[in-house]
């Protein structure tokens, strides 16, 4: 079934992992494209890739979201071209797997001005047109790090623990408009972010292969939950078993098995 059918959705950090894929099942749907990236080669290839496949419109924007200025250069240029957004994925987002005093200050800034700043000046840009419109959706890409101290990756994990309550309470927020919110909050996925967040390439092996999802999977189970409602939607049958299990764990427990796995972590995934 065509969920999208004339209605346009805006994926931003569309070029790689599951930015991709949630751009490609989007298109699969009948979904017409506003891509995000950096890279303006890698989105026209990824655009000229989806209009042969489904005859997918995409606009291609080439931006860097950690600039402040970014958002709103968006919003202009789509309202400039009376392109009106229907879903807004706000997916784009980085880490950084060492500790907080090694970690370099102008990634610490930059990671909360992408993962933090410009998704809620994203969140706030787009929700009002979806008001007028009385329709929209929203799905942001938060983490199962949204859940628990992530000691070793500790700027990472409180921005996503940002996304997911951003997440929760805009779905009641803007519920009375026939506007749905969805935090996507998958674990360990293979795309390239963990060779971004430390630097390393290749498996390790501290990390079983059962914790390691993939993107495809992550995108589509994302757009299902997006299309019916879901407020929160964790992958995997681990994660899930995780998330639940903190719920029941002192704090002091959970940070200290957190430092433990995010010192694991440093040599990547």
């Amino acid at each position: 079934m065509a969920h999208g059918y004339g209605k346009t959705a805006l994926v931003t950090g569309a070029s790689g992992g599951i930015g991709r894929e949630l751009a490609t099942v989007f298109a699969e749907h009948g979904y017409n494209l506003v891509a995000v990236a950096r890279s303006a080669d890698t989105l026209q290839g990824l655009a000229e890739e989806l209009y042969d496949a489904y005859g997918t419109t995409v606009t291609v924007l080439p931006k860097d979201l950690s600039k402040p200025s970014a958002p709103q250069q968006i919003f202009k240029a789509l309202r400039s071209d009376g392109i009106h957004i229907d879903v807004l994925v706000n997916n784009a987002g980085f880490g950084a797997f060492r500790s907080f005093a090694d970690t370099p200050l102008s990634r610490v800034t930059a990671m909360i001005g992408v993962n933090v700043a410009a998704l809620t000046e994203l969140c706030h840009l787009f929700a009002g047109p979806m008001i007028e419109q009385r329709e929209g959706r929203i799905l942001n890409v938060a983490s199962v790090a949204s859940f628990n101290p992530t000691p070793n990756a500790a700027v990472y994990g409180a921005t996503k623990a940002f996304v997911l309550s951003l997440s929760e309470a805009l779905s009641e927020e803007l519920k009375p408009h026939n506007i749905t919110v969805t935090a996507l909050c998958p674990g360990l996925t293979e795309t390239g972010f963990s060779k971004a967040a430390t630097g390393k390439s290749g498996a390790n092996p501290a990390v079983p292969d059962f914790m390691k999802l993939d993107a495809k999977q992550v995108a589509r189970e994302g757009f299902d939950a997006l299309h019916a409602g879901e407020v929160i939607k964790i992958n995997g049958f681990a994660y899930q078993l995780g998330v639940e299990w903190l719920r029941y764990t002192p704090r002091f427990v959970a940070r200290t098995v957190g430092g433990m796995f995010g010192k694991q972590l440093e040599d990547g995934f």
